[in-house]
């Protein structure tokens, strides 16, 4: 499969639709054309709700994320995906066509990025915080289905971790706020998450906790420090607000 000429090809896109299906239908419809369409030999759906199916594969550069909203007064439906996959987002389209009709998807009030945190972290991809803070694909992968919208939040803990590997030698000097954001960030935890990373499997031994302000939505980001000015982000999870302990640690 050749990728666009005009588009990096792991560049997020997304779709949307007014869609006439119900959940269980769409879905229906789904899974006979990724049984049935020679486009989708080497792809695979996962997911056992009617409302979301994630489609890998191995020929793939990431996974298609096809997500149903029941709603008044039409039913949405829509479609994140790797620039690349542009052609199976198609067949996917046109299986469908009669059932949906094109919109323009949902933007960040004020942004030109369309809403998910997908989005937001392909967006740290590419800004300037990457000097200090890499995101892994696999954290791009794994946030299209996490609900976290408190984009102002996330950021302000990025440009944190940013700045921890300089702080070790401040620490004392830093108000008790900051030292207690310190040690959470710094402290080692026993069972890591793993990811990988230019080819190599990475132990993401530090975690932090992002409380967001907007509702009572918790996140976790898993990382590693891989240099002496530079962190990966490699894993990124829903917390339950109860959720304190994060496992075993070793302190710092």
């Amino acid at each position: 499969m050749e990728p666009p000429t005009s588009t990096a090809p792991k560049k997020l896109k997304i779709r949307a639709y007014d869609c006439a299906l119900s959940a269980r239908k769409m879905r229906e419809k789904l899974d006979k054309l990724l049984a049935t369409a020679p486009v989708f030999n080497e792809s695979w759906a996962t997911g056992d709700l009617y409302m979301s199916a994630r489609i890998g594969g191995m020929q793939q550069y990431g996974d298609i994320l096809v997500q149903h909203v029941s709603q008044r007064p039409r039913n949405e439906l829509t479609i994140e995906y790797r620039a690349g996959d542009e052609a199976l987002v198609e067949a996917i389209a046109q299986g469908l066509a009669k059932d949906l009709t094109p919109k323009e998807p949902r933007l960040v009030p004020g942004k030109k990025r369309p809403v998910g945190l997908a989005f937001f972290f392909e967006m740290i991809q590419a800004s300037p915080l990457r000097r200090q803070v890499l995101i892994a694909d696999a954290v791009i992968e794994e946030a299209h289905e996490v609900a976290f919208d408190d984009y102002r939040e996330i950021r302000s803990k990025l440009e944190f971790l940013s700045m921890v590997p300089r702080l070790s030698v401040l620490q004392r000097s830093l108000d008790e706020r900051v030292q207690k954001d310190y040690q959470e960030a710094t402290r080692v935890h026993a069972k890591p998450r793993y990811c990988l990373y230019q080819g190599k499997k990475v132990a993401l031994r530090h975690r932090v906790k992002v409380i967001s302000d907007l509702r009572d939505e918790h996140l976790g980001l898993h990382f590693a420090k891989i240099s002496d000015n530079q962190i990966l982000v490699g894993w990124v999870q829903p917390l339950a607000s109860w959720d304190v302990g994060w496992g075993n640690s070793k302190g710092r």
